[in-house]
């Protein structure tokens, strides 16, 4: 059996769909910031003990240990199978401006502490 999606294009929708625009902007889940921590009602147990990781680009419910990719929360929320997720996120992702995306990866990217005190033109042994 043939595969339906390749291989690099469900790790371009797993990784480079920002998690946290997905759940607030396309899937309407209600969502809220609390202690500077994103937090969002689980659509499995409708606890908002959540939170998401900008690096991983995953979500996870602490109350019923559930961990969401953009595919596995597409799934939960709007009750669709893995191929409906799939072709709801590909159609999402070209509504998306890549500027939006680009400006997400470099919020979120990660920069070593090293890299942040040369800009800042800070050494080590001035700590």
């Amino acid at each position: 059996m043939a595969k339906r999606f390749s291989d690099q294009e469900l790790f371009e929708l797993r990784n480079r769909i920002p998690i946290r625009l997905l759940i607030k902007n396309e899937l309407n889940i209600p969502c809220k910031i609390i202690d500077q921590v994103f937090r969002f009602l689980c659509p499995l147990c409708n606890e908002f003990n959540t939170s998401t990781n900008p690096r991983t680009n995953l979500a996870r419910c602490f109350r019923c240990e559930k961990n969401f990719n953009p595919i596995d929360i597409v799934i939960a929320c709007k009750k669709m199978s893995f191929v409906q997720s799939v072709n709801f996120l590909k159609l999402y992702k070209s509504k998306l401006s890549n500027n939006k995306i680009a400006e997400h990866d470099r919020k979120h990217s990660f920069i070593p502490i090293g890299d942040i005190f040369k800009s800042l033109n800070i050494h080590r042994s001035d700590c």
